[in-house]
């Protein structure tokens, strides 16, 4: 590791704050202290809104982090060092991947949104060729999300495929949205696909996702209940909490699906989730409580809903998802920023926190 500096620059929560107090600083290297741990030297770094729900904390959930908090759970880079366990890289190899593992909200002593980090080998993938650094980074996590969130609920339907079936996905350009459109088309075979952006991004669809969206509406300007016909949904995938009601009428009240990566947990996955020691006895009661509103919304049909949260830890599925990604049936939807750009980060980052004014993921250009 002669070559290897002592030092990097990092993006980090100096303590419990907003994007507009991220800051950019020198951190240690970080150490290497498992034998599956490969050490990396990043280009890319994709940014979620989860970075900005841990950096800001809450009330209800406290963590216990050391400050400053390093930002970043994705990302694509070349590996310069390799623990006395890791079999499946070399050092040189081009990786992409992520850190995220439940519990989710744990702390983490070395984020992706910097010069180095450490990953655990089980959690990358060789980096296709033909694939920038910059796709790669906004892959893994959310193909991962979407891919099981999807499975999950053809499993709930006991069917293995979409085909035959109008699938709604609203917020096409978002950074689950648009990943979630092309797998349920590419990889799924959805026969039709309906979804909704702003005015705005309207004429960016075909750009990013040609062919894939069959309907597309503007949902600023028209009502998505009056342009698509009542029960004529089989399938719902709802990646935001303010798209969930109105996606409800448009299924098919005896045989829909709905499942959502935006909503409240049981108090069982969320002690997945967040680990057991974060849920007390109070908050899994409220939990739990909560999901009589999605009984009262779903009241007088045989929708079968589920909320459904990611596991990125799940090797199988990042292995299935790295496939999809290397024969180019899911392609990267981002928007770029430079890490040297501190300014520049931080105005992404709050468009990230509020879940509007971008498109795709956010990707941080670490080696510009």
């Amino acid at each position: 590791m002669a070559d290897i500096a002592t030092t990097k620059r990092a993006l980090v929560a100096p303590r419990f704050c907003g994007p507009r107090d991220f800051e950019i600083v020198d951190r240690p290297l970080p150490a290497m202290t498992k034998p599956g741990h490969v050490l990396i030297r990043v280009h890319a770094c994709a940014l979620m809104a989860g970075d900005c729900v841990r950096a800001r904390g809450t009330p209800i959930i406290r963590l216990k982090v050391d400050f400053p908090m390093e930002l970043g759970g994705e990302g694509a880079g070349i590996i310069v060092a390799i623990g006395s366990g890791v079999k499946s890289f070399k050092v040189g190899d081009a990786v992409y991947g992520t850190s995220i593992t439940r519990p989710l909200l744990e702390d983490a002593s070395s984020g992706f949104c910097s010069e180095y980090t450490v990953v655990e080998e089980r959690m990358l993938l060789l980096k296709p060729t033909n694939l920038s650094f910059e796709d790669a980074a906004s892959l893994p996590g959310y193909a991962v999300t979407v891919y099981q969130a999807i499975t999950r609920g053809l499993a709930m339907a006991g069917v293995d495929s979409l085909e035959g079936k109008t699938v709604f996905i609203p917020a096409a350009l978002s950074g689950l949205g648009g990943i979630a459109i092309q797998m349920a088309k590419n990889v799924f075979g959805a026969s039709k696909v309906i979804s909704t952006v702003s005015t705005g991004k309207m004429s960016l669809v075909e750009k990013f996702l040609p062919g894939l969206v069959d309907q597309l509406v503007d949902y600023q300007t028209e009502d998505v209940s009056k342009v698509v016909p009542k029960h004529s949904v089989d399938f719902m995938f709802n990646p935001q909490m303010t798209t969930l009601n109105a996606g409800i009428p448009l299924l098919h009240p005896q045989t829909g699906v709905l499942v959502s990566l935006a909503g409240i947990p049981t108090s069982n996955l969320a002690k997945l989730m967040l680990g057991p020691k974060m849920v007390p006895f109070w908050l899994g009661w409220i939990f739990d409580l909560g999901q009589y509103w999605y009984s009262f919304l779903l009241r007088g049909t045989k929708i079968k809903y589920e909320f459904v949260s990611g596991d990125p830890g799940d090797r199988e599925a990042l292995e299935k998802t790295g496939e999809m990604i290397a024969l180019g049936k899911i392609r990267a939807i981002i928007r770029t920023v430079n890490l040297s750009d501190t300014e520049g980060v931080r105005a992404e980052c709050e468009k990230v926190a509020a879940i509007k004014g971008g498109f795709g993921r956010l990707v941080v250009r670490v080696v510009e």
